[in-house]
């Protein structure tokens, strides 16, 4: 198993096609453009002067961009996750939720854990 760091990618694929016997024009051609598309879209947007050349079509945008959500929006009961409802835990009690901690405590002290 060969390792080796993700900027030598095109460079062992080169070796590949080398070793195979394939033509490396594919492998140099790649090289070439993913080096312009990195000037146009990192380097030369940031250089004075520079702007950003490339820019993605607003129709592949919509395709592949998730649709917003609406804050106002409340599931109904069914669609939202199950579970306890622990904001209205005191409401059903019918009393304090620090009363029931205190006797919890007590009720510790009395009957200790015996290993």
């Amino acid at each position: 198993l060969l390792t080796f760091n993700a900027p030598y990618l095109p460079w062992v694929l080169l070796g590949f096609s080398l070793l195979l016997g394939n033509s490396i024009a594919v492998d140099i051609l790649g090289m070439v453009i993913g080096h312009v598309y990195y000037f146009l879209e990192d380097v030369f947007p940031n250089q004075p002067g520079g702007r950003k050349i490339i820019v993605t079509p607003q129709w592949l945008k919509s395709i592949c961009d998730p649709v917003p959500e609406d804050p106002e929006y409340n599931p109904p009961p069914e669609d939202r996750p199950g579970g306890f409802d622990w904001g209205n835990a005191q409401e059903r009690m019918g009393g304090d939720a620090g009363e029931a901690e205190e006797g919890e405590d007590n009720q510790n002290q009395n009957h200790p854990h015996q290993d």
